[in-house]
């Protein structure tokens, strides 16, 4: 049984993925897609499943800016900073709910990051890495893609906004 609902999960989300695998090809950009078995829905994990430090690893986060959804993407070793983000913005920072993941078409541990079509706010720390890795859109797909086309591909916007763990 568990195996079949892995199968079903596996394809609910495949759209995401195709659509990650047509972005890299589009735009020409250096990125590995990677599947795996591990539910990617921690940082942790991610870190284990490709080898690298938490550091490398990025999470999207679903939050509303005065009720606009942004995604923010921060490092794995990292927690978002809700009043940093608020006093940038000026606006109030809400973040999503499993149900607000869910009605966006998102799941946890699955939020793509790219092609979401979704405003994105990256965490400056980020871009100290070259590479990252995150969801392909599938929390049993991920990426390894350059932080430099993590945010050209995004029209990302790069602020402070995040704080140890």
């Amino acid at each position: 049984m568990k195996k079949d609902l892995l199968v079903l999960v596996l394809i609910c989300f495949m759209d995401y993925v195709k659509n990650t695998k047509k972005i890299i090809e589009r735009e020409k950009i250096e990125a590995e897609i990677k599947e795996h078995k591990i539910w990617g829905k921690k940082s942790e994990k991610v870190s284990e499943i490709f080898g690298v430090d938490l550091k490398n690893v990025i999470k999207s986060i679903l939050v509303f800016l005065d009720d606009i959804p942004f995604l923010i993407v921060l490092q794995g070793n990292k927690l978002l900073d809700l009043k940093k983000l608020e006093k940038i913005t000026g606006k109030k920072v809400t973040l999503a709910r499993a149900k607000d993941i869910k009605k966006m078409g998102f799941e946890f541990g699955g939020i793509p990051c790219i092609g979401s079509d979704l405003k994105m706010i990256v965490d400056q720390k980020v871009l100290k890495e070259e590479y990252v890795f995150g969801s392909a859109g599938s929390p049993y797909v991920g990426i390894k893609i350059k932080t430099k086309d993590l945010v050209k591909l995004n029209s990302a916007e790069v602020f402070d906004i995040c704080r140890e763990v």
